[in-house]
């Protein structure tokens, strides 16, 4: 019992956030294919949630901006250029959808990175690809210092 609640624990935590929740937490429990198989199950799952619920996210977004311009149309628009957007928009201008799929798991969340590419790349099923790739890169990649150390 104990067992399920951890891998259903890993599981969701996986969803949403990849390498800094779930993928730890999986190394320092399991072995190296039930953490590799449970990380990317999660990874997967939340992926295409987000992947597929972003639509919505990015409608109601574009709905409250244009309510907030008809309620005070003499406002500049506040834009917020952070490290993160640069970090973003450099990999979008250089890497294309690839770097942002390889930045998803591990710096940006699950759903943050998705957003992101649907709201900058609008075929899905190529997005959802490119997720699943880095999503298993990464916990192979990160699983394997726990069989190299």
């Amino acid at each position: 019992m104990e067992s399920i609640l951890e891998i259903a624990f890993v599981f969701f935590l996986s969803t949403v956030k990849f390498v800094f929740g779930g993928l730890v937490y999986a190394v320092a429990k399991f072995p190296f294919f039930k953490a590799v198989t449970v990380t990317c199950l999660g990874g997967f799952t939340g992926s295409t949630f987000f992947v597929y619920s972003s639509d919505w996210l990015i409608a109601y977004f574009k709905r409250r901006k244009a309510l907030k311009k008809l309620k005070n149309p003499n406002a500049p628009p506040q834009k917020k250029f952070t490290r993160m957007n640069k970090i973003v928009v450099l990999a979008k201008k250089r890497f294309g959808l690839l770097g942002i799929a390889l930045l998803t798991p591990s710096l940006l969340s699950i759903p943050i990175g998705c957003f992101i590419a649907v709201r900058y790349f609008k075929d899905k099923q190529r997005i959802i690809v490119f997720m699943y790739g880095s999503i298993l890169f990464w916990s192979v990649f990160i699983c394997s210092f726990k069989l190299l150390f």
